[in-house]
């Protein structure tokens, strides 16, 4: 029998990769369990893929107080969602190298992967070094290569804080979506879960986010 009889393919990985910003104002207006709800539905959604292409990972960083990995790269379809909780400052300088050594470890993400999906969604300024970070994460092979948003939490973002999401984002400002209220945060998961799925299934993505339905009744998230 020849030996390629005996070789077991893996599955390429498609990895997505979540910073979520946890910090004290995102418990502010349901934004922490909009967030929550939108992150598990996604996940869930993924496990119901059938004869997809690529097995869907998911992984969350999570910055409020201190960053850290709250869920590593792991297959949709083995993963149970804890809820994170939202407490302390917006260290996004910490999250962001956390991100770049967790993309560069091929332990996480195999070497025949797909191109990574990284979203950073945030409703303020961070408060440590993080253009440092930044510049050296998105100049390292995997995030330099990967298709990245951002989310503007909340209908108070500054300029500031724009300017932070604007140099993330793949495609600039046009990489940023404005969630400023919670049905936007669904809106902009509901979409992410579709194109990752497509891309999944072998499918053609257009990865540029959609603007978002007018919602003018929605509550506003302060």
């Amino acid at each position: 029998m020849p030996l390629k009889d005996f070789v077991t393919t893996t599955p390429r990985t498609l990895p997505v990769l979540i910073l979520a910003d946890v910090s004290g104002s995102m418990a502010h207006e349901s934004k922490i369990e909009t967030l929550n709800r939108s992150i598990g539905e996604m996940i869930r959604s993924f496990t119901e893929l059938r004869e997809a292409t690529y097995v869907i990972t998911v992984a969350v960083i999570t910055f409020g107080g201190v960053a850290r990995i709250h869920q590593p790269f792991t297959p949709a379809g083995s993963l149970e969602w804890r809820d994170m909780p939202a407490e302390g400052p917006t260290p996004l300088g910490r999250a962001l190298g956390i991100a770049g050594e967790l993309l560069e470890d091929r332990a996480q993400v195999p070497g025949r992967s797909a191109k990574p999906v990284l979203v950073l969604a945030s409703d303020g300024r961070p408060t440590d070094d993080w253009e440092g970070a930044m510049e050296q994460l998105l100049g390292a092979p995997r995030a330099r290569k990967a298709t990245r948003f951002a989310v503007a939490i909340g209908n108070d973002v500054d300029e500031e804080a724009m300017d932070v999401l604007e140099r993330f984002a793949t495609a600039g400002a046009e990489g940023v979506v404005r969630a400023e209220n919670a049905h936007r945060i669904v809106e902009f998961f509901d979409w992410l879960t579709m194109s990752v799925s497509q891309q999944a299934t072998g499918g053609e993505v257009d990865f540029r986010p959609p603007p978002l339905a007018d919602r003018s009744a929605d509550i506003v998230i302060d």
